[in-house]
């Protein structure tokens, strides 16, 4: 809904004619309006949206109300309640029903999703912004400076993990649809998946109360340019993350893949670093997929190995050897590195048996060949803007619980998915 032009002006006429009474009785400083006027518009919308809600009760539900089991329920009373909204706490009544069955309910809150004492959606969906995006102590100092509304560490911390459950239960959604033959069958009817589709997995370890978990994390994403550049980017991105063993992980990796189309799709590539337990996830969901290390991962190991060089020699080689992974030229590297083994030892070895175990993925000149994105930092590690950038904060120290949840909201908000994750309602 909209309220009309009339109605705002009305309400500016009244506060302005009111502080034209005031200008000549005391001196009236522009930032003091600024903070008068807001708290004014902060208490209107406060009981203005309890007053509205009591409203929309009164005019939508009578004596009855359908009940679950089909009979029809009556209302019994009226009660009040508080609901945390955006403009701080609101009373409201709404209609209180109740069936021979026995059930008992509030057909208002069950039909607007209201959760008395608690916050409202819109206001759930600010509290979980603040949660994934900071600390909660953080997210409660800001809220209060952006909203002038108090609210606990705690109470954030439960409505940035209850958002996180919702995508939970997206997430089991579509891994039982991945599980359910009839409903395979029936995609395959559908039109073909997307032409070329990525997905890239990483992980990276948070610390829990006890030990440090392996946070696993895969995203699916197009890749195209931007800025009228040809340099290829990832774009639509889509995370999600879990806290499970990578068996576990890998029925994830599968239900998001069926959910986004990666398994019908025409050409299908992963560009991950070269940790073994991917690619044996990906050789046992998606065998048939072109695999790439990630250019980024791959360079790294030579920047460790020209490290140990001396100046000028170093640049020189750094940038000869990465020349040659450009063109796919991995075995020339290999031989180079081999005959500085007895100079710099263990660098030395580790990008030989890096780039020895793959070989295949890293044919940098062929993929390009082919217009595949090869890497450039931008999903380098999609566990970054989930692990590193909310769970690994200073002094973190999280139940397994409450890390995997607060990681799945924040997967919600970086996937463009966080109004519709958010508006769900939360499974009993």
């Amino acid at each position: 809904m909209k309220f009309s032009t009339e109605s705002i002006e009305k309400i500016e006429k009244v506060l302005v004619a009111e502080m034209a009474e005031q200008l000549g009785a005391e001196e009236i400083k522009a930032e003091e309006l600024e903070q008068a006027l807001r708290n004014s518009l902060q208490e209107i919308g406060r009981k203005s949206y309890g007053k509205m809600l009591s409203m929309l009760d009164q005019h939508h539900y009578g004596i009855l109300s359908d009940c679950e089991c089909g009979q029809e329920g009556k209302r019994v009373s009226q009660r009040e309640a508080q609901v945390l909204s955006v403009f701080g706490w609101s009373n409201y009544r709404r209609s209180y029903y109740q069936c021979k069955c026995g059930t008992r309910w509030f057909a208002l809150d069950q039909e607007h999703n209201l959760r008395a004492g608690q916050a409202t959606n819109g206001m759930s969906r600010l509290l979980g912004l603040a949660g994934v995006t900071v600390s909660f102590e953080e997210a409660s100092r800001q809220i209060q400076e952006y909203l002038q509304v108090n609210v606990c560490a705690n109470t954030i911390r439960e409505e940035t993990q209850q958002i996180g459950q919702k995508q939970a239960q997206c997430e089991q959604k579509w891994m039982e649809q991945s599980q359910d033959l009839e409903y395979l069958q029936e995609r395959e009817r559908q039109p073909q998946g997307p032409k070329r589709m990525y997905g890239s997995i990483d992980g990276a370890f948070v610390p829990l109360e006890e030990e440090w978990k392996e946070a696993k994390t895969v995203s699916w994403y197009q890749v195209g340019s931007r800025y009228g550049k040809e340099e290829l980017h990832a774009k639509e991105i889509a995370y999600y993350t879990s806290l499970e063993p990578a068996e576990t992980f890998g029925e994830l990796l599968w239900g998001t893949g069926v959910h986004h189309q990666a398994d019908r799709s025409s050409e299908l590539i992963f560009v991950c670093d070269g940790a073994t337990w991917i690619w044996k996830l990906v050789n046992q969901y998606f065998p048939d997929a072109v695999q790439i290390v990630d250019w980024y991962h791959a360079s790294q190991y030579l920047h460790a190995v020209a490290d140990e060089l001396l100046e000028p020699e170093k640049d020189h080689w750094l940038m000869e050897m990465k020349t040659l992974l450009w063109e796919g030229q991995i075995e020339d590297i290999i031989q180079e590195c081999r005959s500085l083994v007895k100079q710099i030892g263990q660098p030395a070895k580790r990008l030989i048996s890096y780039y020895t175990n793959n070989l295949e993925r890293m044919q940098y000149a062929d993929f390009r060949s082919n217009g595949y994105f090869i890497g450039s930092g931008t999903v380098e590690s999609a566990c970054k803007p989930i692990v590193t950038m909310r769970l690994k904060r200073s002094g973190a120290r999280w139940t397994h619980h409450g890390a995997s949840l607060t990681a799945k909201a924040r997967t919600a908000w970086l996937s463009d998915s966080w109004k519709f994750v958010t508006q769900l309602p939360l499974a009993a």
